[in-house]
């Protein structure tokens, strides 16, 4: 019997082993593709750069945080796609009496918080009293005006007001449910709630887990009022760094991303596999002053609204949009931004040409001379005679906050006025601006540059920051005027819309002259979003605003879905079973013809 040489023997155990291996790679991977989620069971990956920082509605500030609280917790109206116009949410239908002052709201029935519990209309009389009642300033603004909210029986909601509610049909409000809020019995133990995943609300998705940092999970609410969402798992994903959350959406790591750099933005519109734009916002930088006139650390000078009037001559508006956002943005003036709004009820007053601030380095110089601060020797003094020394901080995680910080210095110090510039976290500007000695509110700052996106789409909810009431709450400029404030409450009571808007555009000008902000520009919202296997987009409001982080409006997260793919009975893609199977016959044949080569040699060397 002829016997084979060791050779031979591991010649023929490699093709066993490659034989084996190949079966298990065809076996592993068609396991994983059955297992792997399909369309119904698919996960929405968003990417954004600035995280929560808190998941309490009455805690939270920040954008991310805002957009959570409405994924999470309905509304009792919400707003619609075309120009964030009502449309019902927890109430189905309303009327209201001949005076304005009860409203009656239909709330739906077999609604059920995410923990099952029944969604009634005490419900909603619970959140309203309950944010009253211990005056828990985020939704006050929202709420003035409503003596009280009663509930009658499950699906009626009865509100009784102390004046006409001009903004009552889109009050910014998360609807809380009792059985968990109810507990509290003081405004610091509201305040002071974690909220910790799992969350309980009876929006279209729950957030389940959050790992600082990194990411926010959140799943979907297969039972919601409105229809499933169309995925079963949204996920946020925090970058430090937005070329790395540019680069993930074009490999498809994510599906959305959020606040793409400008620089990225043209390079992206060439990819056939997403759609990357500047999308229109509500939002706004600005430059804002800390105006308290109680204990303060800021700097006296900036009580005086004729001295931050003069520094709206010293910012050049035109240069900070093309050097920081590359173009992507518009000079800003007001506190609404231009071209949003439904065009029949603009909320944006236009500054007449001759009240309009212009960049005049000399003119900012006069007119703070006249004001009482004198430049001598190339230094701007106080009326004290001293120098004026002002701290200016930027945005350590805003890029664009920076460059404006920069050049802000730059025309600033050419008034004679001392800046020391530095970049600053969200979380120090912050603590700043909310800063306590003791039991004593002191904010502890003088200038910084940070964006605004505010949530509502009726002006109440933004002018209602500002008011005085709102000191030491949203009013984080800590700005008071009297005419300001009677003329917020005299638009809160106005129900002909057109002849609110001429009292909004009244407020609009106080705050333009009295400068408790200066308005830098209006930026685009730079988002990318999947447009090869995802489909479902739709820009809120049409038609060029964003698809996400809106606030007012979530639906895309929910009506967003996968693309249908066709796959093999085994769930592995045809193309993949083909390709392996080729990989396999020519493997097989290259084992045939390699032994029949060794079996020949073998019989000649016999």
């Amino acid at each position: 019997m002829m016997s084979l040489r060791p050779r031979t023997i591991r010649c023929l155990l490699f093709f066993v082993a490659l034989s084996l291996a190949l079966g298990l790679a065809l076996a592993g991977v068609a396991s994983a593709a059955s297992s792997s989620p399909s369309p119904a069971g698919s996960t929405l990956k968003v990417g954004w750069d600035i995280e929560p920082d808190n998941l309490n509605p009455f805690v939270g500030i920040q954008q991310s945080s805002f957009d959570l609280y409405h994924l999470e917790y309905d509304f009792l109206t919400d707003y619609g796609p075309a120009h964030l116009e009502t449309e019902p949410g927890l109430a189905t239908s309303w009327t209201h009496s001949p005076d304005g002052l009860t409203w009656t709201f239909t709330i739906r029935s077999g609604v059920k918080w995410q923990d099952g519990v029944p969604l009634t209309a005490h419900d909603v009389a619970f959140t309203y009293t309950f944010m009253m009642k211990y005056k828990l300033q985020a939704f006050l603004a929202a709420l003035a005006g409503i003596k009280t909210a009663t509930a009658p029986n499950d699906t009626t909601v009865v509100i009784t007001c102390s004046r006409p509610k001009a903004d009552i049909l889109s009050m910014w409000v998360p609807i809380l449910p009792q059985h968990i809020w109810g507990r509290f019995q003081s405004y610091s133990q509201a305040y002071n709630f974690a909220n910790k995943p799992p969350i309980v609300g009876s929006g279209p998705f729950q957030v389940v887990q959050w790992v600082h940092g990194q990411y926010i999970r959140c799943v979907a609410n297969k039972s919601y009022w409105a229809g499933a969402p169309k995925v079963d798992q949204l996920i946020f994903s925090v970058y430090s760094d937005q070329m790395t959350m540019a680069s993930d959406l074009q490999s498809g790591t994510i599906q959305l991303a959020i606040d793409l750099p400008p620089a990225q933005i043209k390079g992206m519109q060439s990819d056939k596999n997403v759609s990357a734009q500047p999308c229109a916002q509500k939002a706004f930088d600005y430059l804002g002053f800390n105006c308290y006139t109680g204990p303060s650390g800021g700097n006296p000078v900036l009580r005086d609204w004729k001295f931050r009037n003069a520094l709206n001559w010293a910012v050049d508006k035109q240069q900070l949009v093309s050097l920081a956002y590359i173009g992507y943005a518009t000079p800003g003036s007001t506190i609404f931004e231009p071209n949003f709004y439904d065009p029949t009820l603009d909320w944006h007053w236009t500054p007449p040409a001759g009240e309009a601030y212009t960049f005049d380095l000399t003119k900012a110089g006069d007119m703070l001379t006249a004001a009482g601060y004198p430049l001598v020797n190339g230094v701007r003094l106080n009326k004290q005679g001293q120098p004026i020394v002002l701290r200016l901080w930027g945005r350590q995680d805003s890029p664009q906050s920076q460059v404006m910080g920069k050049l802000i210095t730059q025309w600033f110090r050419q008034l004679g006025l001392k800046i020391q510039y530095s970049v600053q976290s969200d979380a120090t500007l912050t603590s700043a601006a909310y800063n306590y000695v003791g039991k004593t509110f002191k904010p502890d700052y003088d200038m910084y540059i940070w964006l605004w996106q505010p949530s509502g789409s009726d002006p109440s909810r933004r002018l209602g920051y500002f008011t005085t009431d709102q000191i030491q709450g949203n009013n984080d400029a800590a700005w008071s005027d009297p005419q300001y404030d009677r003329l917020f409450q005299l638009q809160s009571t106005t129900l002909d819309q057109q002849k609110r808007k001429q009292i909004v555009w009244q407020m609009e000008k106080i705050f333009y002259d009295q400068t408790p902000y200066i308005v830098l520009d209006y930026p685009k919202l730079l988002e990318g979003w999947n447009t090869a296997s995802w489909t479902g987009w739709e820009r809120i409001p049409s038609p060029d605003g964003a698809v996400a982080f809106i606030t007012d409006n979530v639906d895309n997260y929910r009506l967003v879905g996968p693309k249908a793919t066709t796959a093999s009975s085994s769930g592995l893609p045809t193309a993949g079973i083909v390709a392996i199977v080729v990989v396999a016959v020519v493997v097989a044949g290259g084992a045939v013809l390699l032994v029949t080569r060794r079996r020949r040699k073998l019989a000649e060397e016999a």
